[in-house]
């Protein structure tokens, strides 16, 4: 069950995601940035930096900068699907690595929250390169609403 939202104009949501994820200084410093927002789905973009390989022989991203964008994204996926704003923590973050992540390339990540219930919230995101029908991994996460209001 998703919660019930007053309409929202996309640009309206545009500014909303914009405050949320710039309250999130790890999410800047590593230049995550937001591709689109319309809940319940999120679109984030993490251009690729040579600081991101784990194995810079092999070219390849490493695992931790790709939990880092899904849960950045999970969690704005969460509090645009909620309709009011409360404060959200990260309970529970799996991810499965499909193929690795590879140098050259933005590491994109679609997330839907998909089930909210009075004290929890339920996201899937998929990430990829180049081609959503190649993910390089699936996260599933859990987030606790905290009761108290997010800052705004």
């Amino acid at each position: 069950m998703i919660e019930s939202h007053h309409q929202i104009d996309p640009e309206a949501w545009a500014r909303l995601a914009q405050r949320f994820h710039a309250a999130i200084p790890h999410s800047l410093a590593i230049g995550l940035t937001l591709v689109d927002a319309g809940p319940p789905s999120v679109h984030m973009r993490l251009p690729y930096r040579d600081v991101f390989l784990g194995d810079i022989d092999a070219g390849l991203w490493h695992t931790g900068i790709a939990a880092v964008a899904a849960d950045a994204t999970c969690g704005l996926a969460v509090f645009l699907t909620l309709s009011a704003r409360s404060a959200i923590a990260t309970l529970d973050l799996r991810m499965d690595h499909l193929r690795p992540a590879v140098a050259g390339s933005a590491l994109d990540v679609v997330a839907d929250c998909h089930h909210v219930t009075q004290r929890m919230a339920f996201v899937t995101a998929v990430l990829h390169q180049d081609d959503p029908t190649r993910p390089v991994a699936r996260a599933t996460a859990t987030f606790a609403r905290t009761g108290r209001l997010a800052p705004t």
